[in-house]
């Protein structure tokens, strides 16, 4: 277990390994990013910024924050949080949230908790983390509902999606599930293939033992599958991460450049750059920019 993941609760973002056949198989036979008919300003059915909740069936509330522009919103970022980090945190901690209001994005921000992004809660699930969220209610019930209240996230629309750590992961693997919603995505100081960390706590405090569930866990990442990823990314890292290793998004780069060699990946890997805000806070800049060039 990384000891610094329970000192400032920081979760792991994990992408990697062949999805499972579900009711989403069918999304990703969608069309890819480049396909995206893109139109102009949503049509938004809210005026102010604006915060809502929404109740799943193991009854954890997910509360979520709107900010809009003070312009037309003509792009929408998802920004999705690091593992029990407050969901607000990313805007109050960096200028991230700011520079892109400025720049006409909308933003869309889910308080997830502890959310894994898991396709399925097993019944080897710590108890204390059965009654969060997982990725088919994301994608098959928050989206939608956002969609419905506000008028953002819809299809045929610039919709961004971002994480950090945790939120990384589940940023990824929205993108991975959904390529006919998301324009790109990007992604900070995550994990690509989570076999090859087996002793991981999050992961088997989620998905069973490794060496009992191997199969469940190739399932619960796109790393084993990244022949079927086709969204523009940007991924960035630190080396000096004592959370996430690095190399998780080496092989991420490596491997989605392997299979698509023309896909728009973009990387940022500083030597000195760690697990927290200091290093986040300067990717907003590039992140912006990579999402503004679509």
């Amino acid at each position: 277990m990384k000891i610094g993941i329970w000192l400032i609760g920081f979760g792991l973002f994990f992408l990697s390994c062949q999805s499972p056949q579900t009711n989403n198989e069918k999304q990703k036979e969608g069309n890819t990013a480049d396909e995206i008919s893109v139109t102009d300003a949503y049509p938004l059915s809210i005026l102010h910024d604006t915060v809502f909740e929404l109740r799943n069936a193991r009854n954890f509330t997910t509360t979520v924050a709107i900010k809009l522009p003070t312009t037309d919103a003509e792009a929408c970022i998802l920004l999705l949080h690091g593992w029990n980090l407050p969901a607000n945190q990313w805007c109050d901690s960096t200028d991230f949230c700011a520079k892109a209001l400025a720049q006409g994005y909308a933003l869309v921000i889910p308080d997830l908790e502890l959310c894994n992004y898991p396709m399925e809660i097993y019944p080897e699930c710590l108890e204390r983390y059965r009654k969060y969220p997982d990725l088919p209610w994301i994608m098959d019930t928050l989206i939608p509902e956002i969609s419905e209240k506000t008028g953002l996230l819809q299809p045929g629309f610039r919709n961004f999606v971002a994480g950090i750590s945790t939120g990384g992961r589940g940023a990824t693997l929205l993108a991975y599930y959904q390529p006919e919603l998301f324009t790109a995505c990007a992604t900070l100081s995550g994990d690509f293939d989570i076999t090859v960390m087996p002793n991981e706590f999050l992961y088997e405090a989620w998905f069973g033992a490794y060496e009992e569930f191997s199969g469940r866990w190739k399932s619960e990442c796109f790393a084993y599958d990244a022949a079927n990823y086709r969204v523009p990314i940007y991924i960035a890292h630190g080396k000096a991460d004592a959370v996430s290793p690095q190399q998780q998004s080496s092989a991420m780069y490596d491997s989605l450049k392997k299979h698509h060699p023309e896909l728009l990946v973009r990387v940022n890997f500083p030597d000195s750059a760690a697990h927290n805000y200091g290093f986040w806070a300067g990717e907003t800049d590039a992140m912006l920019e990579f999402f503004g060039e679509f």
